[in-house]
């Protein structure tokens, strides 16, 4: 039985006295990667398990998420698509996965089914982002190595890559994912992906093996964070031009840059098939995804070459708050990479780096050059931040593996020890910043829990008389106005009612609805503004003053339940009988003028909805006008009162239907108060009917007088679930093609020919006495 080599011993100059001792260990690099990687996770294990511990009403964008992710479920357990329900609660509602990344609230909804019992969907949504956020040094580390780097790099970076600091920069630190920070899940999935997607889309650049791995990881990044899938493959672009950077010596030829451009092409086809059921009717149908009015310019365009490279410069990319170790450690990362600039491993980090960190510069700084990259026009360039904190690390750790690969080269105790405590000193006050973060983070969520604790009982009485009373949006305010101020430990009211899942008007969690912007303007002083968005039920507190319309029900503690009773409004609810005299036509870069000039008319009071044509020319109607001719067209004076139009009898709500029965004294349209997208199909008495968008941007269907039974139901694309199973297949039939060309290779006993006919060689030789003894004949 063998055993374990034990540590030797030696002299730097034989026996001599006074000379140096040497200690060899064997493995020692695999030794401290593997220590320092135990030490990163533990880390992160450690510090951020009050994100599973505390059980804190949720903050920020984690609300959306977790809706996305119930209601995920819910279509799994209808039957329904789960990639492209409609979402009910948030914005007047919106499909949202039919617009944005949804594979982090897919899978776990799949996981749900064979977990339920062990853990409840709570459980399972935290658990999964604090795994998520707690293995990102694997993932730095797995991808490192498949980069090429060595085990000591590739450790040394895992060991730096939860410990970035920003003021806010939705980059890849803690302030973007915590609960403290902005809870955003589906950039924690393109975190974790991303690294290895770009490493393995590399490999099969550079080898053309591992096509199935690449074409997985790519595409699930994609589906996680479309943002991140766009800088993988942007970034694979560059990297397949790298032996345009090297040496002549590297053999660098036309024909090995074009077989890397042609692997390239045929990645990004494979990956556009996987993910064509996503990105067919996303690009189809992008007209109706908002651009917000009320997003920050900088978000789109970021912040100009000044700015950034000031804060590069004052450690503020990557060590906002305290001394910029990191910052240093990626400046000697970079040294170190343009010395060995002839291996083309040490070019991708700097590639990555520079490259993302002059994207990141932006619009001020490139103008309209940037229009020049595709799909553009609709980038959050300050996301672009995710690239340079990326190539960061993977500096980083190059910049800290030289001193310990010198250290341990030597196979000197002392300077291996000296190493260390250079280390330890260089990193305490990066660690010592990140626990008193993360110490805060707990500290709020502790509060918050205890603050949530204290009004539960109140707080559930108060949900439970909300679910039991018939259907309508609730408010609590905005986030403009006293919503933000109205808490529970740190968690707006808002935030607690959006959570428990309620239809509500209030934060715009997210913007990509039209009447995302649109709503902020909800003047609480104006009735008809009410029915327009079909608040029935407010929240408030005890001792807020409200129009007479709005009657108090009940107290909870100091929190008081609402009715509102304006005139007409008993009678509407989320379907009303309205007019639609005129149409406007135009693109959606002039809805958010016409639609906000129209709320503010009193065309909302008289019941008159003009039509929004944002695609196509308008039919059917006398008056038509450019939407760039609103504000001219709409009346700011007093629009004379209609006469009935009707009443809607009795409506229902559903996931993905609304109904109702409604009686019609003349020619009307019958308004849904929810978003307008042409997924949306209605049924007249049981006859397929064409849908219209209308001021805001509702769906609504024509109607005659007479009595009528109205269907609205969202219904994605039936071609969506071909696509999305034509892409499934196409990955096996990959996986399949990459399995047997393996197993191929392991039959012959080698990849390269060479090795197999060596190998065959071999065996011949060794049956040659059994040929001769007549043994190989029996």
């Amino acid at each position: 039985m063998e055993s374990t080599p034990l540590p030797t011993v030696s002299n730097d100059q034989g026996t001599a006295s006074g000379a140096r001792r040497r200690i060899s260990l064997p493995g020692a690099d695999v030794l401290v990667a593997g220590l320092l990687l135990l030490f990163a996770v533990a880390f992160n294990l450690y510090q951020l398990y009050p994100e599973v511990a505390i059980r804190a009403p949720l903050l920020n964008d984690g609300v959306l998420h977790r809706l996305a992710f119930e209601r995920a479920v819910s279509a799994l357990a209808a039957g329904q698509d789960p990639t492209d329900p409609w979402l009910a609660p948030v914005v007047m509602g919106y499909p949202l996965f039919h617009h944005y990344q949804h594979l982090p609230h897919v899978l776990p909804a799949l996981l749900s089914f064979p977990l339920h019992g062990l853990l409840d969907l709570t459980d399972l949504f935290d658990w999964t982002r604090y795994l998520l956020l707690c293995l990102f040094p694997l993932s730095i580390y797995w991808s490192m190595r498949r980069f090429g780097f060595d085990r000591l790099a590739a450790a040394m970076a895992g060991l730096v890559a939860s410990l970035l600091a920003t003021n806010g920069l939705y980059g890849l630190d803690l302030a973007s994912y915590v609960w403290r920070g902005y809870g955003m899940v589906t950039q924690l999935w393109g975190m974790l992906l991303l690294p290895p997607a770009l490493a393995q889309g590399y490999t099969v650049l550079r080898t053309g093996r591992g096509t199935f791995w690449a074409v997985l990881l790519l595409a699930v990044t994609l589906l996680s964070h479309l943002v991140f899938g766009y800088m993988a493959f942007l970034s694979l672009g560059l990297l397949a031009l790298l032996p345009l950077l090297g040496p002549q010596a590297e053999g660098n030829g036309p024909s090995r840059l074009w077989r890397r451009i042609g692997r390239l092409a045929l990645l990004l086809i494979l990956v556009v098939l996987v993910t064509a059921y996503f990105l067919v009717p996303f690009l189809l149908d992008s007209t109706y995804m908002n651009r917000s009015v009320w997003e920050d310019p900088g978000k789109y365009d970021a912040y100009g070459w000044q700015w950034t490279l000031g804060a590069l410069v004052r450690g503020e990319l990557f060590d906002f708050g305290r001394f910029p170790s990191l910052t240093l450690l990626a400046g000697l990362g970079l040294i170190v990479c343009l010395w060995r600039w002839r291996e083309e491993r040490y070019r991708v980090p700097v590639v990555l780096a520079l490259t993302w960190l002059l994207l990141y510069f932006g619009r001020p700084t490139w103008g309209v050059l940037l229009d020049l990259l595709p799909l553009s026009g609709d980038l959050h360039f300050h996301r672009l931040i995710a690239g340079v904190h990326l190539g960061g690390i993977l500096l980083m750790g190059i910049g800290l593996a030289l001193p310990w690969r010198w250290a341990l080269s030597r196979e000197d105790p002392w300077r291996v020890l000296v190493t260390a405590l250079l280390t330890v000193a260089l990193l305490t006050p990066v660690y010592r910043e990140r626990g008193i973060y993360l110490g805060e983070n707990e500290r709020m969520m502790a509060s918050s829990r205890e603050a949530f604790a204290a009004e539960e009982g109140d707080l559930a009485a108060l949900v439970e008389t909300l679910q039991a009373a018939p259907p309508g949006r609730v408010y609590a305010g905005l986030g403009g106005n006293w919503g933000k101020d109205y808490k529970v430990g740190d968690v707006p009211v808002m935030a607690l009612l959006q959570s428990a899942g309620f239809d509500m008007l209030g934060y715009l969690y997210h913007a990509l609805s039209l009447n995302a912007d649109i709503q902020v303007w909800f003047d609480e002083g104006r009735p008809e503004q009410y029915d327009l968005f079909n608040v029935r039920y407010v929240v408030a507190p005890a001792e807020r003053a409200f129009p007479e319309f709005v009657q108090p029900l009940a107290d909870f503690g100091r929190h008081r339940l609402y009715q509102v009773t304006v005139p007409h409004h008993a009678a509407s609810g989320y379907l009303d009988l309205v007019g639609s005299d005129a149409a406007f036509f135009g693109d959606k870069g002039g809805f958010y003028a016409a639609a906000s000039h129209w709320l503010a008319s009193d065309l909302p009071r008289a019941g008159q909805h003009p039509a929004l044509f944002l695609e196509g020319a308008p039919e059917g109607y006398e008056r038509v006008y450019p939407l760039s001719q609103a504000q001219e067209v709409i009346p700011v004076t007093a629009f004379p009162s209609e006469p009935p139009r009707g009443r809607v009898v009795w409506q229902g709500v559903e996931s993905n239907v609304y109904t109702a029965e409604v009686r019609v004294e003349r020619d009307s349209f019958l308004m849904l108060k929810a978003t307008y997208h042409p997924n949306w199909q209605a049924t007249v008495d049981g006859r397929e009917a064409g849908t219209v968008m209308l001021m805001p941007s509702y769906v609504a269907v024509k109607v005659a007088p007479g009595a009528h039974r109205v269907r609205f139901e969202y219904r994605p694309q039936p071609w969506r679930a071909v696509l999305g199973l034509a892409g499934l297949l196409l990955l096996a039939l990959l996986a399949l093609a990459e399995w047997r060309r393996t197993a191929l290779a392991h039959w012959l006993g080698a990849r390269a020919p060479g090795q197999a006919l060596e190998r065959g060689a071999h065996k011949l030789a060794s049956w040659r006495p059994r040929i001769a003894t007549g043994q190989g004949l029996r």
